[in-house]
């Protein structure tokens, strides 16, 4: 036991983190609560054997937090390192919510055993005699117990007086102090169970060898909600009529059903409030009731209940707490009074107030003429320094108390100014960061008689406008008004919501070309990717950005964020961060100085430069489609690499050059619509391309099965082809198109493999048996098929009698072109190395498999023959040549009818049988 206690202690200890982050990838979180509960509950044990260190219990919670961290999708932060000592929870709004989280799931739990408690002490209250029932007032009866078994008698047990409850196994109650005691269980008896205290098959499971209960006559404990000094606060929200019957299962801790009507209630006890949602349902009208219990203001939850605290008035805390500088200006603004209101404060320290009577300052001496090298921060500053104190000292409250627990991420409130708002935001950095309107909280729960006062480290401004109307009010940001109008983004801008636009001036526009700026204010085709690009779905304040960061924006695509050592902040490859945290009603702007101009906005021929596709602009040169590319949008290019073009036979390709028409058509097909991005192909993928022909692309997978399976690196264990052509490059993007590099020139296909074969004399004799038999009417429908096709050579090899043989038998005719045929498309470059297990067996139309594999000199074979020329697609499969017959036709052999079909293959695995024996 002591060695089982030691390897649970060190995996807890130095994999902890690990172990939580990985459950935290495809697990629900309550999962990870429940294990970190399991492990709470037995380290506050003195069970002998298992004892749980309390630093064990501090990484299991370090990996809740790492594991919600990773789950934030709105912030990325390139720094984070799974180190348990990075997770100390150094603020206090930081450490009030991780305890309101692991509080409400403790809470949950205990709300759940409780609510089983109730119904399992009715349920045998009922059961027993009168005299023996609580309202009979029966003092001495101690305690109810039992143990499941497998009968209908489970041996119900009625203990009397207290001397008789130390007899009783498993857990036990003194009814004097409440406390829990442990009683070790018998080892003879019955039920299930482990010697590691966790089941996650069972996670509100005992950690005792068996299931058990013990029910105790004993008083409830009293619960702090009940008692004096507690505010409730009632909410109801009518969820409308659903026309679905509502007679659907639930659960909870709390449940009442009946036709036509249901009632479900939960409850939460968090580290300041106890909450309690009731869901109801009758004849198809819902509705949500939800109670709050706090303690009224003046008073603290501790473990007695709500206790009073000494409390001063609003003017006196805030020069407690070293606002007085926001204090003075509230006062010269004649606005003492309004502190006398149930106000909750974001007031600026004292360090703060002075930055701002510093940059005032500075903003007057710019306004004088003493500094004339202006930076665009200071002039921007300088355009928005009319804010009188009124305002100002009103931005920064809002009524009511709101306390940090009531405080959570993208909350917006409203403070005293019409229209003005407060946005909350929290932040996974390191510590944990939390901001009002991008001002970082300092301090926390500051109470006073009137309010409450959280600290913050900057002056909050009066926020009114949305970011749109940042934009379209500001004359330097003329360009960037009118790309968003263009761009069709300006109502997005304006509505509700919570983003992030970086925004460059007209300086930092005119830093591009004279053609590409003229491009763009005429309506290019790309300006929606190049807006998209400055626009992040979320709002991530300057607080976030700690070292390098990176974060998403509307494009799907991430965007590098810098935090200097000199404090300097950068986005992208060269934009700088000039005027950071501009805050509107719904997210937050940075001013930069450059354009972010994506992958997405250059135009093809940029991107097929960056490629080196030297050879292929010069065929769209030659066929006069240089232009034309650039004018197309939501196209697709595979671009045939300078390798592939190379490879062409000369004669070929001077004829390809000598046709200018045909050469059109050859690259018209190298282009499809709409775009097709990696992540949206699937086996067998038909798309249409300019040329009107389609092309088919296909996924074969590169490794064996299981490795597959377990493959964490996803499209790197599969082989990409379009038109049977390697994809060596995907998904580089261009403006209106996306380019992926093929490594062959595509040939405009064929109808179907039957043209193929038709037209091809080598394979007359094959044809014939195939159009006697009927299948060319099976190879001209759409497929795909892959026809294992030998050349008349191959036939004549044969002894005369056994060609004549199979010429006249039709029947083996019949299964000879059926198990050349194979039922899916096989391009060569698909094929993989000689594998084991079930890779690359395919099937035939008669249903029985070959195996088709590349062997270790790099020859393609398919069961006993090799694969001697590989063919261009036709439109609904191929047509690859075989040096082989896949049948014996010797008339002469005994048991020929029997074994006219070659051998199939037999299935070996031996790399399984040296691994698992």
């Amino acid at each position: 036991m002591e060695k089982e206690q030691d390897f649970v202690e060190e995996v807890l200890e130095k994999k902890g983190l690990e172990i939580l982050e990985f459950f935290g990838s495809f697990l629900h979180r309550s999962f990870i609560i429940n294990l970190t509960l399991k492990i709470s509950v037995v380290s506050d044990t003195e069970e002998e054997g298992w004892r749980f260190s309390r630093r064990s219990w501090a990484v299991v919670l370090a990996g809740v937090a790492f594991a919600h961290a990773q789950r934030q999708e709105r912030f990325f932060d390139a720094s984070v390192s799974a180190d348990g000592n990075a997770y100390k929870l150094q603020a206090d709004f930081n450490v009030d919510h991780l305890g309101k989280t692991v509080d409400s799931f403790l809470s949950s739990f205990e709300t759940a055993i409780d609510s089983l408690s109730d119904t399992i002490e009715k349920q045998v209250d009922s059961s027993l005699p009168l005299w023996m029932r609580p309202h009979q007032n029966v003092e001495d009866v101690g305690a109810i117990s039992g143990s499941l078994g497998d009968g209908v008698d489970d041996g119900l047990k009625v203990h009397f007086g207290q001397d008789n409850v130390d007899r009783i196994d498993g857990e036990r109650v003194h009814s004097s102090t409440s406390e829990v005691e442990r009683v070790p269980v018998p080892a003879s008896r019955p039920g299930f169970g482990s010697s590691f205290p966790f089941n996650p098959f069972f996670p509100f499971g005992g950690f005792d060898n068996g299931p058990s209960f013990n029910i105790f006559n004993s008083e409830r404990r009293g619960y702090w909600w009940k008692g004096p000094n507690v505010c409730t606060n009632r909410e109801e929200v009518d969820e409308g009529i659903e026309d679905e019957d509502p007679t659907i299962e639930s659960s909870g801790p709390s449940f009442s059903f009946s036709l036509g009507h249901m009632e479900m209630t939960t409850c939460r006890d968090t580290r300041n409030t106890y909450t309690c949602t009731t869901k109801t349902s009758r004849r198809g009208i819902h509705k949500t009731v939800t109670v709050t219990y706090k303690c009224c203001h003046g008073y603290i939850k501790e473990a007695s209940g709500c206790t009073k605290i000494d409390m001063r008035s609003m003017p006196d805390t805030l020069e407690e707490i070293g606002s007085t500088d926001f204090l003075s200006m509230t006062r010269s603004a004649g606005m003492e009074e309004l502190l006398a209101q149930n106000l909750t404060i974001f007031a600026p320290t004292n360090e703060a107030m002075q930055e701002f009577t510093a940059d005032l300052e500075e903003e007057t001496e710019i306004d004088n003429g003493l500094e004339t090298d202006r930076s665009l921060n200071e002039v921007y500053l300088r355009q928005q320094r009319s804010i009188n104190s009124h305002d100002m000292v009103m931005a920064h409250m809002t009524k009511g108390f709101l306390y940090a627990s009531e405080l959570h991420d993208e909350q917006v409130l409203h403070s005293l100014i019409d229209n003005s708002t407060l946005r909350i935001n929290t932040y996974s950095t390191v510590p944990p960061s939390a901001t009002v309107n991008c001002a970082r909280l300092v301090s926390i729960n500051q109470h006073s008689a009137t309010g409450v006062v959280h600290t913050i480290d900057r002056v909050l401004k009066p926020v009114t406008k949305s970011l749109a109307d940042l934009i379209a009010s500001d004359p330097q940001f003329s360009i960037l008004k009118q790309l968003i109008s263009n761009a069709g983004m300006l109502n997005k801008l304006r509505e509700p919501g919570q983003l992030t636009v970086f925004a460059p001036t007209d300086a930092a526009f005119r830093t591009l070309s004279d053609p590409l700026l003229e491009s763009l204010l005429e309506g290019n085709a790309c300006i929606d990717s190049i807006i998209k690009n400055h626009v992040l779905p979320n709002t991530i304040c300057s607080a976030a950005v700690q070292g390098k960061a990176r974060t998403v924006n509307l494009l799907d695509s991430y965007l590098l964020l810098e935090r200097t050592d000199e404090d300097k902040m950068f986005v992208g490859e060269m934009a700088q961060i000039v005027a950071k945290d501009i805050v509107g009603t719904n997210g937050v702007m940075h001013i930069i100085d450059a354009p972010l101009m994506p992958q997405e906005a250059k135009p093809v021929r940029k991107v097929l430069e960056s490629h080196n596709l030297t050879r292929f602009m010069d065929l769209l040169e030659i066929a006069g489609m240089t232009e034309e590319l650039d004018s197309l949008t939501d196209v697709t290019i595979f671009a045939p690499s300078n390798k592939a073009i190379d490879s062409i036979p000369e004669e070929a390709k001077l004829k390809i050059l000598d046709d200018v028409e045909q050469l059109r058509t050859i690259l018209n097909y190298h282009i499809i619509s709409p775009s097709l991005k990696g992540d949206d192909i699937n086996n067998d993928h038909i798309a249409e391309t300019r040329a009107d022909l389609p092309i088919r692309i296909n996924l074969y997978s590169r490794t064996p099965l299981l490795t597959g399976i377990l493959s964490p690196g996803g499209r790197r264990s599969v082989r990409l082809t379009a038109g049977c052509s390697p994809i060596s490059t995907l998904d580089s993007r261009a403006c209106g198109a996306v380019v992926h590099v093929v490594e062959r020139l595509f040939v405009v296909p064929q109808n179907s493999v039957m043209d193929h074969l038709e037209s091809n004399d080598e394979f007359s004799i094959f044809t014939d048996m195939v159009k006697k038999t009927g299948i060319n009417e099976t190879l001209v429908e759409e497929g795909p098929y892959t026809v294992l096709a030998p050349t008349n050579h191959v036939f004549h090899t044969l002894p005369k009698n056994e060609l004549d043989h199979l010429l006249e038998d039709e029947e083996l005719q019949d299964q000879l072109v059926k198990l050349h045929v194979l039922k899916e498309h096989v391009c060569c470059a698909g094929i993989n190395p000689n594998t084991w297990l079930f890779m690359d067996h395919k099937r035939t139309l008669d249903g029985s498999s070959i195996h088709v594999r590349r062997t270790n000199s790099g020859r393609l074979m398919a069961g006993p023959a090799r694969i001697t020329h590989c063919s261009a697609p036709t439109q609904n499969g191929l047509v690859h040549t075989v040096n082989q017959l896949f049948v014996n036709v010797n008339p002469q052999r005994n048991g020929a009818s029997q074994d006219k079909v070659a051998r199939k293959p037999v299935f070996s695995a031996p790399g399984l049988q040296i691994l698992f024996g």
